[in-house]
């Protein structure tokens, strides 16, 4: 930090920003902020963290979540993907770019400082991909992804305020409020976090799988019935 120009507290700094001092520890945590200066017990910072919070609050307000951010400003590298998989994202990237952009909005993608399309959740798109099996083509498959995670950001939304609110209640200690340091209740909040996005991951895939196959059958022939299954579409890039 510069000796020079104007200092801010935590509290100054969200009062600047208009972020709560919650998120902007949150965001120190996964490294998109950098650390203030301690002189004695206080940290401060500067207009340089200023500048950082404006960015990830521009980049949310086009709607990047914070994964899409930390590739979007160096903090999280794009996974190495196969030769293949390069090949479908370059053929993406020409002739599907509102489909590349509404992945990335969504931390699936991101565009390099070279331009070119890299892949963040490698699992996730090979998933989509892998409905070509069923004769799914790639577009069709990351079109409904995308739609797919559209509504399940709404959905994820409610369940991890709702099951937030229930896990507090349940917790007597939580309930209490702060009692420690703030460091001390970020750790035990993000531990919280942790284990919470675990157990609702878990619940979602039983939910799913307890449904999707003994549903898929039903659904495929009601569908192909009424005129509406279509599974090879006519798209011009497939997972070849």
């Amino acid at each position: 930090m510069s000796g020079e120009g104007p200092r801010y507290t935590v509290e100054e700094l969200a009062a600047k920003v208009g972020m709560s001092p919650r998120n902007i520890r949150a965001h120190q945590t996964r490294s998109l902020l950098g650390p203030p200066i301690r002189r004695g017990r206080t940290a401060y910072y500067d207009d340089s963290h200023v500048r950082r919070l404006e960015a990830i609050k521009a980049l949310q307000r086009q709607g990047y979540n914070l994964v899409a951010i930390e590739a979007i400003l160096g903090v999280r590298a794009p996974e190495p993907v196969g030769e293949a998989l390069q090949h479908l994202l370059q053929r993406l990237d020409r002739e599907q770019p509102g489909l590349v952009h509404a992945l990335a909005r969504h931390g699936v993608l991101v565009r390099g400082d070279d331009g070119s399309v890299q892949m963040l959740r490698v699992r996730l798109m090979r998933s989509a991909l892998g409905l070509n099996r069923a004769g799914v083509h790639a577009v069709p498959s990351l079109q409904v992804l995308s739609e797919v995670l559209d509504r399940l950001r709404l959905i994820a939304e409610d369940l991890v305020r709702s099951t937030s609110q229930r896990l507090v209640s349940a917790t007597p200690s939580l309930r209490a409020g702060p009692t420690g340091t703030w460091d001390e209740l970020d750790v035990r909040a993000d531990a919280l976090a942790i284990s919470m996005i675990g157990l609702l991951t878990e619940a979602f895939r039983v939910a799913l799988e307890n449904f999707g196959t003994t549903a898929m059958p039903d659904l495929i022939a009601e569908c192909a019935g009424g005129g509406q299954l279509y599974l090879t579409g006519s798209a011009t890039i497939d997972n070849g």
